[in-house]
């Protein structure tokens, strides 16, 4: 799986690398040929100033190129919205392979229509 990490508005540290690394293994672990790409982005919203604002935005391209799952947390410490971002992305992931297996049963070549009633 192809990643690009990139640090908006700070300089991107080897700890925040190794974070952001060590959620990207787990979640190349878990959802192993389905993702083909993914991109991260850590921000910082109001800069010095503090606050809820650190955020991760977490992007996977899926395998096939149709669909895309996006994810993000915002959080006062950036360790914490890591995390809490791959953990969306890995229920958005879960949620996209489902509809998409779903699609592929009742898409069956040759299968008649279905019937569409409206009362």
């Amino acid at each position: 799986m192809k990643t690009d990490l990139q640090a908006r508005g700070f300089t991107l540290t080897p700890a925040l690398r190794s974070a952001v690394e060590r959620e990207v293994s787990d979640y190349a672990a878990q959802f192993s040929p389905s993702p083909r790409s993914l991109q991260v982005r850590l921000f910082d919203v109001n800069g010095r100033r503090g606050g809820l604002d650190k955020g991760c935005l977490a992007y996977a391209q899926m395998a096939g190129g149709r669909s895309v799952v996006v994810a993000t947390d915002i959080d006062s410490d950036l360790y914490r919205s890591i995390p809490a971002a791959f953990a969306k992305l890995a229920r958005a992931t879960r949620s996209a392979i489902g509809r998409r297996r779903s699609l592929r049963r009742t898409a069956l070549p040759g299968a008649p229509e279905p019937l569409l009633i409206t009362a």
